[in-house]
């Protein structure tokens, strides 16, 4: 990064000397049994780049309180409507020179450099979205930042910084999109969400890649004493994806809510793992992802609810549902909890299913074409999630974009 402080690039030091030490990753790991790392570039040769096969079409940003756009990683200028007093968007690279103290207090402190995928961001990203919304202001209008893939490099880096102070309330969208590419592009991308004492921040990340695109997210959310964060993860488009979402409950009373849906059909491989840590006593959770598989696609969920010694009172649940559309599909779900603590109400589900042939059959029945009825069932199992969108227009749009992929 030009012109970065100091401190800046001894952290990407840092981060490049703990990736370099680090031992290749072979995917005989636990935790990469499912998708091999050289799948979304974690290991093996840097991809030469591909071919698009269109153009990335953008929503208008009307509606929003501001929209930044990154081509390749590369960012273009802001678009800001008038923002409340001491609301800070800003690209992140410029945040490091014009708001350092606020930047370095946060930035690689929920994604350090522990794990290659945040040690790999960490040592490679240029620009991102930094958004500062200072204590009470409540932003009512959403931000959102777009992250677009052309083709015209191999690799492509995102990240987001969101700090919403004591009583603050915010929504924040991080969208992901490309048009179908002939070759291969693959992204990183980390996400770290502070979230003060009584703020609330809701924070949708749309994963809308054409073909072509392979990308591993991580995203790191902190909820303060009685704070409320909700992570929601659309995953639709994309060869191969995965995201791995963790929510930290450090506050007593807080409210920490991890929701996704996605969609698979073709060959796409699409892996979640979502991690919810209870840190203080008298906290609540909930982790609900729904995915539908079509085709011979493949989806991986792997949910876990951990509850340390000191968390009494924690009230914890996951459920996972999985709808396969036809034969040849796969969905795995694994469920897991971890509970070193007395007194607390945690529970886990998972469940993979078929459509039920006399739903649809019903539906014809009443004139209903077998691709509207799919469609209605598609839609009526993903609504559970998509009621919990607070943005409108973005439910609408995730809406139609689920029902354009039922064959």
């Amino acid at each position: 990064m030009a012109d970065a402080p100091a401190w800046a690039e001894e952290a990407r030091t840092a981060a490049t000397a703990a990736l370099d030490a680090m031992p290749e990753l072979t995917g005989t790991e636990e935790e990469w049994r499912f998708t091999p790392p050289g799948d979304i570039g974690m290991a093996g040769v840097e991809s030469a780049g591909a071919t698009a096969g269109g153009d990335v079409v953008l929503p208008d940003a009307e509606g929003r309180a501001a929209r930044l756009v990154f081509v390749d990683g590369a960012p273009a200028p802001a678009e800001v409507q008038d923002l409340p007093d001491g609301v800070i968007v800003s690209e992140l690279g410029q945040a490091l020179r014009d708001h350092g103290d606020l930047v370095r207090g946060h930035l690689y402190t929920l994604a350090d450099f522990a794990d290659r995928p945040s040690a790999f961001n960490a040592a490679g990203w240029d620009a991102g979205t930094f958004v500062y919304v200072p204590r009470g202001v409540h932003l009512e209008l959403p931000v959102e930042a777009a992250l677009t893939a052309t083709g015209a490099t191999g690799r492509v880096f995102g990240r987001t910084l969101v700090i919403v102070e004591e009583g603050a309330k915010a929504t924040v969208v991080d969208r992901y999109l490309s048009p179908d590419l002939d070759g291969v592009v693959n992204v990183s991308s980390v996400v770290e969400l502070f979230v003060a004492d009584g703020a609330e921040l809701e924070h949708v990340s749309y994963i809308g890649w054409g073909s072509g695109v392979r990308h591993q997210a991580t995203i790191r959310a902190s909820a303060g004493k009685d704070a409320k964060v909700r992570s929601v993860n659309v995953t639709l488009g994309g060869d191969v994806v995965r995201v791995e979402p963790t929510m930290y409950c450090r506050g007593t009373g807080s409210d920490s809510r991890a929701l996704g849906m996605f969609f698979a059909t073709g060959d796409q491989h699409f892996e979640h793992r979502v991690i919810s840590r209870h840190e203080a006593p008298q906290t609540y959770s909930n982790l609900l992802y729904k995915g539908a598989i079509q085709d011979t696609a493949h989806t991986v969920f792997f949910g876990n609810l951990v509850v340390p010694p000191g968390a009494p009172g924690t009230d914890a649940y996951q459920t996972n549902r999985n709808l396969i559309l036809n034969e040849g599909a796969r969905a795995d779900t694994i469920p897991f909890l971890e509970i070193e603590t007395a007194e607390v109400k945690c529970s886990h589900a998972g469940a993979v299913g078929r459509v039920d042939d006399e739903q649809v059959f019903y539906m014809m029945s009443r004139g209903i074409p077998e691709l509207e009825a799919k469609h209605q069932i598609v839609y009526g199992f993903f609504q559970e999630v998509l009621d919990q969108i607070s943005f409108v227009e973005l439910r609408e749009e995730l809406e139609r974009a689920a029902r354009a992929k039922v064959r």
